[in-house]
């Protein structure tokens, strides 16, 4: 990196980990939302699903000393050898469950213990820009309190106890996927704040009207204009040379719609509905069985599983291509360049 950037030799790590963690921690983040929004799953099979995001999370940490340091420290080795203790109490959960509900939920939180304690150590030393490292350090410092609260509480319902370490894990998810993009210039964080602001303002503004307000005339024309409108910004001020970015995050705020509509409704706003049936016809597996049909006004467009699954597939690849271009290249998103780039040969810059 040159110089100003905020980041030296310690951040250049391997494209595969910086995949490897923004994977992990969208897996963290989706697990925590299933257990949270899910409470009728009993509580042993929500503390599998809180196993194996506790052991994603902790061979991330150990990964962490070995890539990040290479081992070269007290500090890498701490990190390491913290990942593979939480390991092992992860797999503990699955080896052991004989132990009780109780018993295991005590092993997690000390698992995720020492994660958050691991994000505060890695938070201290350089290397990484600031607002970076006080991410991590805030994760780390939160984790710590929550966990050590389910560890020292007494009285603690079991499903209480699982929801409060989902909602941990929720947050390190979040911190992780930050990490393993690594904004490593203005314009990178730039394009981060748009996106989580899109995640935002789609699974919370819009799920909401989405779940309320159906009846209006033409509704789903009015529906597709609201994941649009507060990206119509970049274009009043940045011109349409930024029509792509707008864009891309106007579908990603659709796919936080069609992806987390009844997700958000059983979490935040009392919509009980039985999510993995909902969820195979969102995402197309249910055929040519009959979703809805997106009113128009004047027409109506019948939507079964098999288009709306193809419709999601299709947005993805659009928001990622984009996205992965702005987080590159500074504008002027040209095919061929991303193509070149993906297919291992260099674009014209």
């Amino acid at each position: 990196m040159g110089p100003g950037t905020g980041v030296d030799a310690e951040t250049r790590v391997p494209t595969w980990y910086r995949t490897f963690e923004v994977l992990v921690g969208l897996t963290s983040v989706g697990i925590s939302i299933v257990i949270l929004a899910n409470p009728s799953f009993g509580v042993a099979s929500l503390i599998v699903l809180l196993a194996l995001a506790i052991f994603l999370g902790s061979v991330r940490m150990a990964f962490t000393g070995g890539v990040r340091r290479r081992l070269v420290s007290i500090e890498a080795l701490g990190l390491a050898g913290g990942g593979v203790l939480g390991v092992g109490l992860a797999l503990g959960a699955f080896l052991f469950p004989d132990l009780s509900l109780r018993t295991i939920t005590y092993v997690l939180a000390v698992g995720l213990t020492l994660q958050g304690l691991g994000r505060i150590v890695h938070a201290v030393g350089a290397g990484r820009p600031r607002w970076l490292r006080g991410s991590a350090a805030a994760t780390g410092v939160v984790t710590v309190f929550l966990a050590g609260l389910a560890l020292l509480v007494p009285g603690i319902a079991e499903f209480t106890l699982v929801a409060l370490l989902s909602l941990v894990v929720l947050v390190n998810g979040v911190e992780t996927v930050v990490s393993g993009l690594g904004p490593s210039n203005k314009r990178q964080l730039t394009v981060l704040k748009l996106v989580l602001f899109s995640l935002f303002y789609g699974l919370i503004l819009v799920n909401w009207i989405d779940l309320y307000a159906t009846a209006a005339p033409a509704y789903h024309i009015w529906l597709v204009l609201t994941y649009m409108a507060p990206f119509g910004v970049l274009i009043v001020f940045q011109g349409t040379k930024d029509w792509q970015l707008a864009l891309s995050l106007g579908l990603l705020v659709s796919l936080t719609n069609d992806v987390g509509y009844f997700f958000v409704g059983d979490l935040l706003f009392g919509f009980h509905v039985d999510l993995v049936p909902w969820l195979e016809g969102q995402l197309g597996f249910l055929g040519g069985k009959l979703l809805f049909d997106f009113q128009g006004g004047f027409f109506k467009i019948p939507v079964t599983s098999a288009l709306m699954g193809f419709s999601i597939y299709a947005r993805v690849a659009v928001v990622a291509a984009i996205l992965y271009h702005w987080w590159h290249y500074p504008s002027g998103f040209r095919w061929a360049r991303l193509i070149g780039k993906l297919g291992g040969r260099p674009g014209r810059r």
